[in-house]
């Protein structure tokens, strides 16, 4: 394997690139979520329905859990730069085309146009980390990466909902523009200039969009199950098309020499290791959220008010916490902490699985807390391991096949999740015959939220043997920076 980039002499603007591709990676997350909550107000004003408004947020989610691939692999053969800038470029335009939308069909269009911009900038920025930021800094570049999508997440309904109440939900995405050309303009300048690193390679965009179909594919198959069911013709036809197209796509890239989909990196055990762990953590951190909000109401009795501010809680602590996990990660054993961070959420699980009726405010508060802590203490450490594990020339390959594992694992996440739920509460004989999931007795509901939370801890201790098993690359310069 190559020699690991990033170790040489820091260059003169990396503190000021770093904060720059983390103020990309804020507001490519604030725009997936930032017309959730006032959606009403987006169907009034288009005159449409407000199920035909939803579309524009799920293309968004859509485009990006299908092009991770591609954009990651650009980058390797194009430079992270051009990627990156013209990703912003094109977020920038989509959002003020977002934001101009005379119908609902616009508004989906200019959507996908906006997530494409989205997703080349996020597929490149983690690569930039590995190859422009002092090696001694990779763990706080990456922690801070992290940080800033939480907060865009977090932001994004919040801050949406007051623009759109203040001004229009069109300056939802009219503010995003002038942060788009901020970052464009000072990148231009700033970002280190440079080909891409698979020098002398071309990019296969053939194999490119034949597995970015067969993801988006994927990602169909998995949602359907939760739209019309996993017994469904629709669902086990989607799922025939989605194993299809992977076959063929794989078939395809195996007879190339420069395949868009880099399955060599798998072959690096602790690589294949890393993103397994990761994997799961994902449907682990994604699946029970979806759930959570109805625990805290449905079982343990908090109000709407009190229950949408508890939810919030592991993303808060995750966001404040990821300045000293980035520090833990570049002076202790990755390793070591992405086996802590699986271990201290089968932990936390467990005890929402052994006490789900019986637990108080103050509990649960502390729980949610340290559920945020380690899922930070993973989320870092494994994003190092899976890049130090990637050789130099495919350092935007890896990053695309960690990110479309992620947002796959969301997705799935929250089906199984789903799943295991409404499968308890129709397994309880209390619920023969009733139609409504939420109106059944207590004990039967209290079972479904326990069925989900001993599979959170399951999945958790899963991750934790390939976790352990996915071990640090060997420092090969001393490093610099500090």
């Amino acid at each position: 394997m190559e020699a690991r980039p990033g170790a040489a002499a820091p260059e003169r603007y990396w503190r000021f690139n770093l904060a720059l591709i983390c103020l990309g990676a804020l507001i490519g997350a604030f725009a997936a979520s930032c017309i959730t909550v006032p959606l009403q107000q987006v169907a009034s004003d288009l005159h449409t329905s407000t199920g035909l408004a939803s579309a524009s947020v799920i293309v968004y989610l859509l485009v990006l859990s299908g092009l991770f691939l591609f954009f990651g692999k650009l980058g390797d053969v194009w430079g992270y730069r051009r990627v990156f800038l013209f990703g912003t470029a094109l977020f920038a335009l989509g959002s003020l085309l977002c934001g101009c939308a005379g119908t609902v069909n616009q508004l989906i269009i200019f959507r996908i146009i906006e997530a494409v911009g989205a997703t080349m900038g996020a597929a490149v920025i983690t690569p930039f980390v590995t190859c422009h930021v002092p090696e001694a800094w990779h763990g706080r570049g990456f922690a801070y990466l992290t940080g800033a999508a939480v907060l865009g997440v977090i932001l994004g309904p919040t801050l949406g909902v007051a623009i759109a109440g203040t001004l229009s939900w069109r300056w939802i995405f009219f503010v995003l523009v002038p942060v788009g050309i901020a970052i464009i303009a000072a990148g231009f300048f700033t970002l280190p200039v440079g080909e891409g690193t698979s020098k002398g390679r071309t990019f296969d965009l053939l194999g490119a969009c034949l597995f970015s179909c067969a993801t988006l594919a994927l990602v169909l198959a998995i949602s359907s199950v939760n739209v019309f069911g996993i017994t469904s013709l629709i669902t086990a036809g989607l799922a025939i098309f989605t194993f299809a197209f992977w076959t063929l796509a794989i078939v395809y890239e195996s007879a190339t020499e420069d395949p868009a989909f880099e399955i060599s990196l798998f072959r690096d055990r602790h690589f294949t290791n890393a993103n397994i762990s990761f994997f799961l953590m994902k449907l682990v951190i994604n699946g029970p959220v979806f759930l959570f909000p109805f625990y805290l109401n449905l079982v343990l009795g908090y109000s709407y008010a009190l229950t949408s501010l508890i939810v919030i809680v592991p993303a808060a602590v995750m966001l404040l916490a990821t300045p000293g996990v980035g520090l833990l990660t570049d002076r202790f054993s990755a390793r070591t902490l992405c086996v802590i961070g699986a271990a201290g959420s089968a932990a936390v699980y467990l005890f929402f699985a052994g006490f789900t009726q019986g637990i108080t405010l103050i509990p649960a508060l502390l729980a949610l807390i340290v559920l945020g802590l380690t899922r930070g203490v993973f989320l870092v450490p494994n994003t190092k391991i899976v890049m130090d594990h990637s050789p130099a020339d495919m350092k935007g390959a890896a990053s695309g096949v960690m990110k479309a594992l992620g947002n796959t694992g969301i997705i799935l996440g929250i089906v199984i999740f789903q799943i295991a739920f409404s499968e308890t509460l129709i397994a309880a004989e209390a619920v023969g015959q009733l139609h409504d999931p939420f109106a059944v007795p207590m004990p039967a509901l209290a079972g479904g939220f326990q069925a989900a939370f001993f599979l959170a801890a399951g999945l958790s201790l899963v991750a934790v043997v390939f976790a352990w098993h996915a071990r640090d690359a060997p420092a090969e310069t001393a490093p610099e920076g500090n």
